[in-house]
């Protein structure tokens, strides 16, 4: 058996490379030093510059799932609220459901009674989670002897209610599914 060859703990290039390194003056509280030739660097700072842009278009996009349009709307509901709240208090049900709708946790059961009483927002918004929701009973109280099936004609009798009443949602829903 040949014995392995054996290397100094510090092969000699490694060895200039840092007492290279500990020669240089290099700046303080920085953690990272790039230092790329000038046309990596021009093709460094144009790729950020265009990373930058696509981040801002995708936060700012079209869609109001992104960002920036889920705070502004946030920011717009939570201004809106106080009007809102006295719009209820004076006997608006329309203003009951628009509250259920954006401050569930702080309404808790009021789309339903809202709903129960012949608000057509409320009743096509309660067909919503009755029929296309996995698991209704996370936003709504259900009893618990109700069937899936029971659950869903139930929403159904809402939309039909709800068109009934003149909801425009509602009717297109019957319209497009053959009355509901």
């Amino acid at each position: 058996m040949k014995n392995a060859p054996t290397h100094p703990p510090t092969h000699p290039p490694t060895l200039a490379r840092r007492q290279a390194a500990a020669s240089i003056g290099w700046p303080e509280r920085i953690a990272l030093l790039l230092n790329p030739d000038p046309a990596a660097r021009r093709r460094l700072r144009r790729l950020g510059i265009f990373a930058g842009v696509l981040a801002v278009l995708w936060m700012v996009g079209t869609d109001p799932r992104r960002p920036v349009q889920t705070w502004a709307q946030s920011v717009e509901n939570r201004e809106t609220r106080s009007a809102m709240e006295s719009t209820m208090n004076a006997g608006n049900p329309v203003a009951g459901t628009w509250l259920a709708t954006h401050f569930r946790p702080d309404y808790p059961g009021l789309l339903e009674l809202q709903a129960d009483a012949g608000e057509p927002t409320a009743m096509f918004i309660m067909r919503r989670i009755l029929v296309d929701c996995a698991h209704p009973g996370r936003f709504i109280t259900l009893g618990r002897n109700l069937m899936a099936s029971q659950v869903k004609a139930k929403g159904l009798d809402l939309v039909r209610k709800a068109a009934a009443a003149g909801n425009p949602d509602a009717l297109l829903f019957a319209a497009r599914h053959d009355g509901a």
